[in-house]
């Protein structure tokens, strides 16, 4: 599945939503407000959750095997943490039949792939490093109770955040280039988790979605030489990419789940 058309959408889905302050057919006081209803709504990031999912699909899960279902946003899987329960955004159950009687326990739960999505097109520089102790968090509450479930984590992020205030007076505008190093850096560091018995902070894998959303047809980024050559990072950097970006994203995961449980 190609991700070129749902960044096409969020830009302008985004984008319409700034310069006319109406949402779902609401006017709203200013763009910023309108934004906030949007974003609310979780229309933009369904459009990611089904990128994964067919990503899954495509690797060979059976379709009924995905929740939420292609094309749906409920129901949702809850799966009890150490510290709480959360609905996770996409997960790969291995017995869907069991879901539909009581027996949802430790162990059923252990084996439930799950993927948590995240955007953030603006406030991205206030707001990273709640937003980076939440993902850090997510894990470590998971993991802490099923050492060997695969977690999944995808995060999309802007190489020039939106600009807030601009908002205000129903204007598209950018500020200057995010942190992007930082950034590639903060989420390599809880990626790739092998080993069970230690760093339950970290996921199985993460895919970080760098995209330049100034251009018409919005730009992701898949290699630090792109990157460089942008001006996006400098050209010393040593920042790493690997096993960070959409390819085999979901391949990857499938095959650490399939060394330590088997096949779905």
């Amino acid at each position: 599945m190609n991700i070129q058309p749902i960044l096409c959408q969020i830009k302008n889905d985004f984008e319409r939503t700034i310069t006319t302050s109406t949402f779902n057919g609401k006017r709203y006081a200013n763009g910023n407000k309108a934004k906030e209803a949007l974003i609310r709504s979780q229309k933009i990031i369904n459009l990611i959750h089904e990128f994964i999912k067919e990503d899954f699909i495509s690797c060979g899960i059976p379709d009924n095997f995905v929740y939420p279902p292609v094309g749906s946003s409920k129901p949702e899987i809850k799966v009890k943490g150490f510290l709480k329960s959360k609905n996770q955004d996409v997960t790969i159950v291995p017995n869907p039949g069991l879901l539909e009687s009581s027996n949802q326990n430790d162990q059923l739960n252990e084996k439930i792939l799950c993927v948590n999505i995240r955007s953030q097109l603006s406030s991205l520089s206030k707001n990273i490093d709640t937003l980076y102790e939440r993902t850090f968090a997510e894990a470590l509450n998971l993991h802490l109770s099923y050492p060997k479930q695969c977690l999944g984590e995808v995060y999309l992020i802007p190489t020039h955040e939106y600009d807030d205030k601009a908002m205000l007076y129903g204007r598209v505008s950018f500020k200057s280039a995010s942190k992007i190093e930082d950034y590639i850096r903060m989420f390599q560091a809880i990626n790739n988790r092998r080993n069970t018995t230690e760093d339950g902070y970290k996921y199985e894998r993460v895919c970080l979605l760098i995209v330049d959303f100034r251009p018409a047809n919005p730009k992701m980024y898949g290699t630090i030489s792109e990157l460089k050559k942008d001006g996006l990072l400098p050209v010393s950097s040593t920042a790493s990419l690997e096993k960070l970006t959409t390819k085999n994203f979901a391949k990857d995961l499938l095959a650490v789940y399939t060394k330590r449980f088997g096949a779905f």
